[in-house]
């Protein structure tokens, strides 16, 4: 029996994924982390840095821990979206999660999934004090973005975009079931969904995040052009909400917490 599954998308992260592995093998010995049995997927987009081999050195560190091929990565694409999916579809455990490869939201905010877990509650996230956690233009993008989605699709959740959520199994499958988006804004659909489909969201508070600074991350420009893309799943998602294209379904409707 599988208690927890925590799906790591990556691409290109062969210079850090082997210390964030560390640290979360660390914790999950840990008195606090030990008495759930827990599984790990990271899920790669055949990363030609050889991320995949780095993982596999880790492999006896864990009490299981699994690759999982996303297959190339689209030229120019992001579609963090459909690997969290994939990792959602072969995870086993009774509740699933996903959080960033850079351990951006520190390790320590497990012990509210654990807590959500204990009290079976279907769908836990993470949110940033984005007034603190970005600075300069990427603020303003944070702030402007977060106002949007809220007004079309997630009222009430100043911030949807952090790496760290974690579902019920039940909830994960039906959410993710009628998944139609795979980048940018797939964290809007499945809270969307969410609250479609009547499951209570538990919102941990996380005043500690910390942006790791690479050469992956979002820049002004880059955060501009991100939020812009975003624009567009926001408008879908709006219109399948309006439309009935997101029905819940009918095997799992008795599911709601």
């Amino acid at each position: 029996m599988v208690d927890l599954s925590i799906v790591i998308p990556t691409y290109n992260e062969a210079k850090r994924i082997g210390a964030s592995l560390d640290e979360l093998s660390k914790y999950l010995r840990s008195d606090e982390a030990k008495q759930y049995h827990t599984e790990v997927l990271v899920v790669d987009l055949d990363s030609p840095d050889g991320t995949a081999d780095v993982v596999e050195k880790h492999k006896g560190d864990f009490e299981h821990l699994q690759v999982i091929s996303a297959g190339p990565r689209p030229t120019g694409q992001f579609i963090k979206g459909a690997q969290v999916a994939r990792g959602f579809e072969k995870a086993k455990g009774r509740y699933v999660m996903f959080m960033d490869a850079d351990l951006a939201t520190p390790l320590r905010h497990m012990a509210e999934v654990f807590q959500l877990m204990d009290e079976n509650n279907p769908v836990g996230i993470c949110v940033r004090d984005l007034s603190s956690s970005h600075q300069g233009i990427r603020k303003f993008v944070s702030n402007l973005g977060n106002w949007v989605a809220q007004v079309m699709v997630a009222p009430g959740i100043h911030d949807t975009q952090c790496g760290f959520k974690v579902f019920r199994a039940d909830a994960a499958r039906e959410i993710f079931s009628q998944q139609r988006i795979i980048s940018w804004g797939f964290d809007l659909e499945a809270l969307a969904l969410a609250r479609r489909y009547h499951y209570p969201i538990t919102i941990f508070e996380v005043k500690d995040w910390h942006d790791v600074k690479t050469s992956s991350k979002l820049g002004g420009a880059k955060a501009l052009k991100a939020a812009f893309s975003v624009l567009p799943d926001l408008i879908k998602i709006k219109w399948g909400l309006w439309t009935g294209k997101y029905r819940r379904p009918a095997a799992t409707k008795e599911a709601t917490a």
